[in-house]
């Protein structure tokens, strides 16, 4: 009983400072923030917050872990399955979706200069799920290079499409969004998985 309670309250604190982290990129962009922002926002000592986190990068991971978690778990149901198992980039909805509900984060930081960082793990991040479809298990060095250059492509056009959309402020819903980037991208997928055969 007693760990659960300490799980809870570790939880709760890690919550505090993914949010405050949050709200302050939309403040002040990611670069501009310092841990001292984040602790006085979400009312954390400097000792808790080293307990759980490195740095303010390490904070940075952690929050897009979790909305890594969400799109694998949104894929798997979409798929009825394991990530990958049967619906081309079964992520790319919930993403998109997660994208329109937080417009005024992503506004904030995508196509920033004081965005990079953020840009930079967001597209690490797609990258990864990506590769998790077209996989890279048994295979020579240039069939990983091959894949991981798909998976760079695809992260890539995604990040064009969401700075697109917010920064002319498309009047598109989530699912319009993705209905159209599907169109355009499961053929070249689809291209490249024939070509492997």
């Amino acid at each position: 009983m007693e760990k659960e309670k300490i799980d809870k309250r570790v939880e709760r604190t890690r919550q505090a400072l993914q949010a405050a982290l949050l709200e302050l990129m939309v403040e002040c962009g990611y670069e501009r923030l310092s841990v001292q922002q984040i602790l006085d926002r979400a009312g954390v000592g400097r000792a808790t917050f080293y307990l759980h986190f490195g740095s303010k990068e390490d904070l940075l991971r952690s929050s897009l872990e979790r909305l890594r978690e969400h799109l694998a778990q949104e894929w798997n149901s979409a798929a009825g399955g394991p990530a990958g198992s049967s619906v081309s980039l079964g992520f790319s909805l919930s993403f998109f979706q997660h994208v329109d509900s937080h417009g005024k984060l992503y506004r904030a930081i995508l196509g920033r200069e004081s965005g990079a960082i953020v840009d930079k793990q967001l597209r690490r991040l797609l990258v990864d799920l990506v590769l998790r479809e077209v996989g890279l298990r048994d295979r020579s060095a240039q069939a990983r290079a091959k894949a991981d250059l798909t998976a760079q492509y695809v992260a890539g056009a995604i990040m064009a499409v969401v700075t697109w959309w917010l920064d002319r402020n498309i009047k598109l819903s989530a699912e319009e969004i993705d209905s159209t980037f599907r169109q355009m991208t499961l053929p070249a997928l689809e291209a490249i998985r024939r070509s492997r055969a």
